[in-house]
């Protein structure tokens, strides 16, 4: 993973854009009245759409390796915990945005950790 603080930025502007962007498109498309497991599963598969769409912007910028997995995970993880939320009735516009970029940051947190963890710190 990069240490430039260029591209650090970058993938803390990804993942937090994209998982806020998940978080809202989920709770526009699912409703309510689902199952949980329904839901989770929609929102999976918006957040992979989405993924699909937005990735390419950022590849451009930040380079391939370094961005499509942590972005992809993030849509991913953001769609199925904000689509079981909104199976559940607990969501507003603040918790969707703040979580939902919570949720990005957590992802590129431990997409980080794992990155040092298999390579070291010299990468």
């Amino acid at each position: 993973m990069e240490h430039r603080v260029y591209f650090l930025v970058g993938d803390v502007v990804a993942n937090g854009g994209v998982g806020v962007a998940t978080a809202w498109l989920v709770t526009v498309v699912v409703d309510p009245s689902w199952h949980m497991l329904v839901a989770m599963l929609a929102g999976m598969a918006v957040a992979m759409v989405l993924s699909i769409i937005v990735v390419p912007v950022f590849v451009a910028l930040f380079g391939a390796m370094e961005v499509m997995l942590p972005v992809m995970l993030s849509a991913m993880v953001a769609g199925m915990v904000f689509g079981m939320s909104a199976g559940m009735h607990v969501l507003t516009t603040p918790v969707v945005v703040l979580g939902g970029g919570l949720v990005g940051l957590l992802v590129l947190s431990l997409t980080y950790a794992a990155d040092v963890a298999m390579h070291g710190r010299s990468g």
